[in-house]
């Protein structure tokens, strides 16, 4: 309906230090491509889009993946609707990390919320040394690593190439506000009519 008030979702992006995540938002909200790196500590950034033909304002919450702000890094995930653990599609380490480090590190602190597993720096694939690299390495795919941490989905992107950016929040926002439904109809079964 045309007055439908905008539906609200916040999404936490973690994943390692350099692995993509800043360029992901920035090309996402400001339609930009960040030339430099500098590690961030903590960046909120808002966008709106439609999702199934209703307004959604989403606010994403950009963290430090670097060790120093392990501890600080936990203040973001409250009240958190959807997490996206990126890694870097170039980068073993950074798909590694998501085992060790990023899926327990989420599953602590956002028990229950909607994760998304996001493949960034896509167009690196294209570079011929990293690709030789990455065929001696033969990285499971993201697929299985998705499945492994129980994402609702696998997506790819290049924020350099403005390439699935849109689809990958569309589709946090669409996995958050099916997770806010669910949790609505089983909280309105539990406070059901009982006869005494």
């Amino acid at each position: 309906s045309p007055g439908s008030p905008e539906a609200e979702v916040k999404a936490v992006v973690v994943g390692d230090g350099g692995c993509g995540k800043t360029s992901l938002l920035v090309a996402f909200a400001r339609g930009d491509f960040p030339k430099v790196y500098v590690p961030t500590v903590f960046e909120k950034y808002t966008a709106s889009l439609q999702v199934g033909g209703k307004p959604v304002r989403i606010h994403l919450w950009d963290t430090a993946g670097q060790e120093d702000y392990d501890r600080l890094r936990p203040l973001s995930y409250s009240d958190a609707n959807v997490v996206l653990i990126c890694f870097d599609v170039t980068d073993p380490n950074s798909y590694d990390n998501i085992l060790t480090k990023w899926y327990p590190e989420v599953n602590h602190f956002c028990k229950g919320v909607p994760v998304l597993l996001v493949g960034c720096k896509t167009d690196l694939r294209r570079d011929r040394a990293v690709l030789r690299r990455l065929q001696e390495g033969r990285r499971e795919p993201g697929q299985a690593m998705a499945r492994q941490v129980h994402a609702v989905s696998y997506m790819e992107c290049s924020a350099r190439y403005q390439e699935n950016i849109g689809n990958i929040f569309a589709e946090a926002c669409g996995a958050a506000l099916s997770a806010a439904r669910r949790s609505q109809r089983r909280r309105r079964r539990r406070r059901g009519c009982v006869l005494c």
